[in-house]
């Protein structure tokens, strides 16, 4: 068995994360100034096919910005099977809830292609928040927009399964 690829860090400067991230669609709402500050307690990675980016149930907590790629996210039914529940590109995220939430990860995500990514670790978030409240709440703002358009989109199609 071949051992799973795994997430690389890259050496970035802030400069180079603010760029990274003024392509994304994350960046809307977000002036200049405010994405160096980002850029400082963010990390820019790559990963290739197969790629575990997170795992269900671990506690390990960070959000993730797709730059470039796809991945695939995975949740385990109770007969321990896995169900592809979605499918991410460029401009997606994934792990918001466990940034916020401080709860283990709900759902596994595996890398399809080469990704580009940024993520945001819980405690550079949680140091965000003390040191660049304005731009933290931005970011709140936006994942609470993110986790309710998601959470109408389940219940719509919960409702149409129902039916």
């Amino acid at each position: 068995m071949q051992p799973t690829p795994t997430i690389k860090i890259l050496a970035w400067t802030n400069q180079q994360r603010a760029d990274l991230l003024e392509q994304s669609a994350w960046s809307l709402g977000f002036n200049r100034a405010d994405l160096m500050i980002l850029a400082e307690f963010m990390k820019a990675c790559t990963g290739s096919p197969g790629t575990l980016l997170c795992k269900e149930g671990d506690n390990e907590s960070f959000m993730g910005i797709l730059i470039e790629g796809g991945v695939t996210v995975l949740k385990t039914s109770s007969d321990g099977s896995d169900s592809v529940v979605g499918r991410l590109g460029k401009d997606k995220s994934f792990g918001e809830m466990s940034v916020l939430n401080r709860e283990p990860r709900s759902a596994t995500v595996v890398a399809d292609t080469d990704v580009r990514l940024l993520i945001l670790q819980r405690s550079e978030f949680d140091r965000l928040l003390d040191n660049q409240p304005k731009v933290a709440a931005k970011i709140l703002l936006r994942i609470a927009r993110l986790l309710s358009h998601r959470l109408r989109e389940t219940t719509g199609q919960l409702a149409e399964h129902l039916a």
